[in-house]
């Protein structure tokens, strides 16, 4: 799960850049570009490979359709790391990103496996969820249905970072986004869902405008226009404002002798120390872990904590609502 204050199979399109850097603004990788796309490519577009290049590109930068000029990118791009490292200048960024090395044609391997385990995470809990408080309960308690499909928002999303991260392209850099927002947005929403619990009119009147705005953003990001630090910032309004709700209700519940509340508060916690991770910029450590690549990864056990302490909420609701029924009864 994406941290409380952050957040930010189509495996086609091209790898487009967006922005300009050190590395890819220098001659030497220039030069190396326009030879490759000239020696290798069918054309300026670098869509399709000359026949005897074709035969040069592996089985799994073909499978995921990596295209003559993208190849063109890639190995220019270490050409001139090594320069620079010879040169004694330090590794340089392309397009606004560090140089990773590909793994079975995987774009951001490091990345790309964290996302896979915070997917994982979420699904084990999920299973969990489900198998104590099935469908067949959520007559008598309508949030169960809610945090279920919570769980599923934040597993889509961790899908499309797998994704993103395994091929960059405008697509998938889109759903990343929209995705993630979707989750960061979704754990604000469960924050007034479970406040409100039982006040429905004032719950559906809180949710309206974040769903309105959601649904907003996620058209301005499809535009193709993304202005990525207002993005950032969206994401960190939400997620802080989730993050205040959640703190002021495990701190009321933690007041009332229910001891699972610690849970939340170290959720909130160790996702405020795992952003930590996103805020430093240093070049990948074996040339796949960069300091976005380990924020994944500090992420991914989190849901363990935040599933325990719905899971034992659930069951305080569960009690209340027993307590109820046997109160009618007598």
């Amino acid at each position: 799960m994406r941290t409380v204050f952050i957040s930010i199979i189509i495996l086609c399109g091209i790898f487009l850049p967006v922005w300009s850097s050190l590395g890819d603004r220098s001659m030497i990788y220039q030069r190396c570009l326009n030879k490759c796309i000239q020696d290798n490519c069918t054309d300026v577009s670098g869509d399709t490979f000359k026949r005897y290049a074709a035969k040069q590109q592996d089985f799994w930068c073909m499978v995921l359709r990596w295209s003559c000029r993208e190849e063109c990118y890639y190995q220019c791009m270490w050409y001139t790391v090594r320069t620079f490292e010879r040169a004694g200048e330090g590794i340089p960024k392309f397009y606004g990103k560090w140089p990773f090395v590909r793994l079975m044609g995987v774009q951001e391997p490091a990345s790309a496996f964290a996302s896979v385990l915070n997917f994982a995470a979420n699904y084990y809990m999920f299973k969990k969820l489900r198998r104590e408080f099935p469908y067949s309960m959520a007559h008598r308690m309508p949030i169960i249905i809610f945090y279920q499909v919570y769980a599923v928002v934040c597993m889509n999303a961790w899908v499309w970072s797998t994704i993103f991260h395994m091929r960059d392209s405008p697509f998938t850099e889109f759903m990343d986004y929209a995705c993630a927002l979707s989750m960061v947005m979704g754990l604000f929403v469960a924050s007034i869902v479970r406040v409100c619990y039982k006040r429905t009119k004032l719950m559906i009147f809180l949710l309206l405008i974040p769903l309105f705005y959601f649904v907003t953003h996620v058209r301005y990001l499809y535009s193709g226009f993304i202005n990525y630090d207002y993005n950032m910032k969206l994401n960190i309004f939400f997620g802080g404002a989730g993050a205040l709700v959640w703190v002021c209700a495990a701190g009321a519940q933690a007041r009332a002798g229910r001891a699972y509340a610690w849970r939340l508060l170290a959720f909130t916690a160790l996702s405020a120390a795992a952003l930590a991770l996103e805020l430093f910029d240093f070049p990948p450590r074996a040339r796949a872990w960069d300091a976005h690549a380990l924020w994944h990864l500090a992420t991914a056990p989190l849901p363990l904590l935040f599933y325990k302490y719905v899971i034992d909420d659930l069951r305080y609701l569960q009690s209340k609502e027993q307590e109820k029924f046997l109160l009618k009864l007598t």
